[in-house]
Formats: C-alpha cells, structure tokens, sequence
C-alpha cells in the first residue's frame, strides 16, 4: 500500500492520534477517505473523455458545430473544416470524375521566309 509497511502505518497512525486526537480522527479519516474517492472518480471520468471519442449516435438533431471523427487520424473535427488540423487529410474529397482525353495537338507549322 503506497510503498509503506506495517511498522510504518502503525507510526504514523500513532502520530496522527497524538496531533489531532481521539475525537477528531474518526471523522478527519472519513474525509480524507471522501477526499481519495472523489479524486479517483473524477481522475476515471478524465482518462475516459480522452481516451474513449463520444458515442455520436445519441445526437439527436446534427448541428453545423457538432464533432465528427476524422477517418483517418480519428480526431475530433468539426463539419467545418475540409481537411483534418491533426493529420491533413481531405474531409471533403471532390468527386472523381473520368479523365477527359484531350484531342491530340497539332504541330505548329514555321511561317514562311519572307
């Protein structure tokens, strides 16, 4: 637990009696106790807002600000962009349309001496 061995616990307990007493321990420890879960609930809620992306079917109307995934890189952009901040990649591709054969040029033919 945290590197501390037994010995150890029992020393600073002791110490922890003496400072603050035997009234005023049971309830110091309670909240120190509040203090670690509220810590370790909101430090879970961080690591999954950054690691898992947003459940985008739940949208119920698309706003023109709402957040997509890039296809490529998979971050967060906004329907405004046309190419991804993150990787550069082209949100939104041109259609591809057939090459048009162009008609083969003729040769310019020199003017005459004059």
């Amino acid at each position: 637990m945290f590197g501390i061995d037994f010995p150890e616990f029992i020393v600073i307990l002791i110490i922890a009696l003496i400072l603050f007493g035997p009234e005023k321990l049971p309830e110091y420890s309670q909240k120190l106790g509040q203090f670690v879960y509220k810590w370790r609930r909101a430090y879970t809620n961080l690591q999954r807002s950054i690691y898992m992306p947003p459940d985008l079917t739940q949208l119920s109307s698309p706003s023109p600000y709402h957040e997509n995934l890039c296809p490529n890189c998979r971050g967060r952009v906004t329907s405004e962009f046309a190419f991804c901040p993150h990787c550069g990649h082209n949100l939104r591709p041109e259609p591809t349309s057939a090459p048009q054969a162009t008609p083969p040029r003729e040769p310019v033919k020199p003017a005459p001496p004059q």
